[in-house]
This record gives C-alpha cells, sequence and structure tokens, in this order.
C-alpha cells in the first residue's frame, strides 16, 4: 500500500488517473475482482471523490473502458478491393483482441442497462460501416464490384466470423483465414453478381 497522502487533482488531470487506474484493476482483476478503493488507492486519491464523479463500479468500469479503446480504425487504400478488405478485416481482428475490446466486449454480455455502452457500440458499429463504405466506394470507380452493395450488410458478412472465433470458438485467425474469408465475399460482391444465376432451393416450387 501506498504511503502517499491522496492527490488533490481536479478536472481533466483528476478524471484521467482513475480513468487509467480503473483500466489497469480491470485488466489485472476482471470485473468481479474490480473495487473502486483499490481504483482509488492506484490513483492516489479519495474515494470520496470517485464515487462523487461515478456512483456506481458498473459506470466507473464502462467509462474506463471506453477511455482505452481507440473507436476507429484506419481506412486502407492499397489500389485494390481485395488487399483493402484484407487489411481493413485484420485492422478489424487487432482492434477487437486489444486487452481493453476483450473487456468491453465480456461486459456486453452481461447484465447491465447503460445507454453510454450501448452509444459506444453503435459508434464503433458506425466507424467500421463507413471505413468500409470508403473502401466500396473506391473499388465500385475501379469497377471492381457492383454498385449496389450494402456496406453495413458487407460489414456482418465479413467480421461475424472474427467475432465467432474470438468469442466462441477460439479458433485462429490469420492472414490465410482472412484471405479466404474476403476471397469468398468478393465471389457475392463482383460486378456481375446481380446478373448471375441464382441456384434454385430444393424443394422451392416452381415459377
Amino acid at each position: 500500500m501506498s504511503d502517499s497522502p491522496p492527490a488533490h487533482r481536479r478536472g481533466r488531470a483528476f478524471a484521467e488517473g482513475v480513468l487509467s487506474a480503473a483500466a489497469n484493476e480491470l485488466l489485472n482483476t476482471g470485473f468481479d475482482g474490480f473495487t473502486i478503493a483499490n481504483v482509488a488507492e492506484k490513483a492516489g486519491v479519495h474515494v470520496t471523490s470517485i464515487y462523487r464523479r461515478w456512483r456506481t463500479k458498473e459506470q466507473l468500469v464502462i467509462d474506463a473502458l471506453l477511455s482505452s479503446v481507440e473507436p476507429t480504425i484506419p481506412v486502407p487504400d492499397t489500389g485494390s478491393v481485395r488487399a483493402d478488405l484484407v487489411e481493413l478485416t485484420l485492422n478489424l481482428y487487432a482492434s477487437i483482441t486489444s486487452p481493453q475490446s476483450k473487456a468491453l466486449l465480456r461486459l456486453a454480455t452481461m447484465p447491465l442497462d447503460f445507454d453510454r455502452l450501448d452509444e459506444a457500440r453503435g459508434r464503433m458499429v458506425d466507424d467500421r460501416s463507413a471505413a468500409m463504405e470508403v473502401v466500396f466506394e473506391r473499388a465500385v470507380r475501379r469497377g471492381e464490384i457492383g454498385d449496389t452493395v450494402d456496406p453495413r450488410l458487407a460489414l456482418e458478412l465479413l467480421h461475424s466470423p472474427i467475432y465467432s472465433r474470438v468469442l466462441i470458438t477460439h479458433e485462429p485467425v490469420d492472414d490465410a483465414f482472412v484471405t479466404d474469408l474476403v476471397d469468398l465475399a468478393l465471389h457475392g460482391l463482383a460486378p456481375d453478381a446481380n446478373t448471375r444465376t441464382r441456384p434454385r432451393i430444393r424443394g422451392a416450387a416452381s415459377e
């Protein structure tokens, strides 16, 4: 335990110190072992000062995670939609497998009703959809894909298998897997995809 008396920081310096200490505490102890008393000790502030700003442990945990997770990912511009999508998907994988993002994902599965967590998830999805839209706009101009692609649907198509491996199967996500995933997606995004004959579903009624 530190022998230094609690500091009397205010405003931004106080918030940044507490949030940094809280993020580290969460990564070291997990949500169940997380306590505001430990955060106060590590941040060098009074427990009562933390409670005046964050009424509950859950509120502090959410703010700490949101402050430490980068909401945006870089938009690649390689000149090829295939290379762009591979790089974009690998960037997403790197962003969601950081310790902070993993903690945020676990928190998102808990029965906590906080609008800020929902808003943060929405902002992250919007950012990734926007990045996908930029990549697709360039690809359409180059004639690599059709012009009717829904960026959010394509985002789900490419990224759902990533989340599945990270959260459920724990199988590896390597360059080969991502490249195969992108190639599979591009098969349906090609310029002539809308004119291809759709396979007949077995048992479907004849038109």
